[in-house]
């Protein structure tokens, strides 16, 4: 009988070593390592598969922002930023897509996917902070983290599997004895425990590794994406700069950040860490000598003047988005940038007018109030000008005019909104208007 009860110890001591001789490693060359010849792994083919059908769904979801110019432009910095080693790879190809989101984010699959929101290329000031982000997510793809942080994930709670599996031979050990012996009370305990310690402290101990693994593949990415930038010619003083900008925008530089997807370390601390980066790897001359209003480096993807042409509309439109959610300040500084790069764009006087309107809204004092009116019909009058054919500005502009009593200018915008879009869902309500006008001889 003794000898029986000896035998599950000695079962403990085969087990763990099994479960941690089938923990996968997590220290794997990135894919650059070896270019052409690289291959997945089998268990790294079935997290493309799961990562594809995420995909999917979120595709399927999410508000894809529509400029295939912008998508080339994009394409272009990143094939710049590309190492030869992972060009060369046939498994992985990185494809960028824009997600109309005014948030702060970014984030890749590790299919070579890679998303960015219109709101952190709204932020981004020029292409080598634009390089930053990218080279950021592309570090994500090319040294696996997706897969280490898996595996990781999954080897502790090996780990720990194999532990509460031994404890639960020896709990049903234990519980067999106690109830050959009559004590079935105590069996009862006995198993109880094991499930508790087999189920809840596997899942916490799966929390608890995810969260503390993230912030090193993060800074891992950083410095990665540091490397891709200096050796395709951007200007890496840029990186910092990019970091602070969000941690400015952020507002609270005590709290953590959700900073591109995931897990992420404070901003102030990726900043610290990129500022080191950069004292510790001098840009070379060509860049050093420039200033930071200089004009990018001759080796960049597409040069200022691309990176103004295609951000410019991005720019303009989160501002429509900061617009829906409240966020007044930021648009109005975005439409401001917009303008300024583009005055004849007459989207960005129609938004800049609506901005104005929703600031009214909320404003209690007749004198701002009446200002904040002003402003908001100046802009859709020069909205107007800039492109006549539109209907939506002098909707907003006869509206404006008619709460100010100036009813024959009321009239002409409203007859102009009606004749240039006359199946517009609100049509038939301006033309109950116009009736009121010419009733109370108004309208000619």
């Amino acid at each position: 009988m003794k000898h029986n009860r000896l035998f599950p110890k000695a079962l403990v001591v085969v087990l763990i070593p099994a479960f941690l001789l089938s923990c996968a490693p997590t220290h794997i060359p990135p894919v650059s390592a070896t270019g052409a010849a690289w291959k997945p792994d089998r268990d790294e083919k079935a997290l493309w598969d799961e990562s594809r059908n995420e995909e999917k769904k979120l595709r399927e979801k999410a508000a894809i922002y529509q400029d295939p110019l912008l998508v080339d432009y994009l394409q272009g910095v990143v094939t710049r930023l590309n190492p030869p080693g992972m060009a060369a790879n046939t498994e992985i190809n990185f494809r960028v897509t824009v997600l109309e989101d005014p948030t702060l984010n970014a984030f890749a699959f590790p299919t070579g996917s890679l998303y960015v929101h219109t709101g952190l290329l709204a932020r981004a000031e020029n292409e080598s902070q634009l390089a930053t982000v990218l080279g950021h997510e592309m570090t994500h793809v090319e040294d696996r983290h997706m897969l280490r942080h898996q595996r990781s994930a999954r080897n502790r709670q090996l780990a720990l599997m194999g532990v509460a599996v031994a404890g639960a031979v020896v709990s049903a050990s234990e519980a067999g004895h106690a109830a050959s012996e009559g004590h079935y009370g105590k069996a009862a305990r006995i198993g109880v425990l094991s499930d508790i310690m087999l189920g809840l402290g596997l899942q916490l101990a799966f929390i608890a590794a995810v969260n503390g693994y993230g912030r090193e593949l993060e800074r891992e990415a950083d410095e990665g994406g540091f490397t891709k930038m200096a050796e395709a010619g951007f200007d890496t003083r840029e990186a910092p700069k990019i970091y602070k900008a969000l941690l400015q925008d952020h507002g609270d530089p005590g709290k953590v950040e959700a900073f591109f997807f995931g897990s992420h370390p404070r901003l102030e601390e990726r900043i610290a860490n990129a500022q080191a980066w950069v004292t510790a790897h001098p840009a070379p001359a060509a860049v050093s000598a420039l200033s930071a209003d200089a004009p990018e480096p001759a080796a960049s993807a597409g040069g200022p003047e691309d990176f103004t042409r295609r951000m410019r509309p991005v720019i303009r439109d989160d501002a429509r988005l900061n617009i829906e959610m409240g966020r007044y300040e930021l648009a109005e500084d975005e439409l401001k940038r917009a303008i300024e790069l583009m005055p004849s764009d007459a989207e960005a006087r129609f938004q800049l007018g609506r901005l104005k309107l929703k600031k009214a809204e909320g404003e209690k004092d007749p004198a701002a109030l009446e200002k904040l009116r002003g402003e908001a019909a100046a802009a859709f009058d020069e909205a107007i000008r800039l492109d006549p054919a539109r209907p939506a500005p002098y909707r907003e502009r006869g509206l404006i005019a008619y709460r100010a009593h100036d009813y024959a200018a009321a009239c002409a915008a409203f007859r102009k909104y009606v004749e240039l879009d006359p199946k517009a869902d609100d049509a038939q309500s301006l033309r109950d208007y116009l009736l009121e006008l010419q009733r109370d001889g108004h309208c000619p």
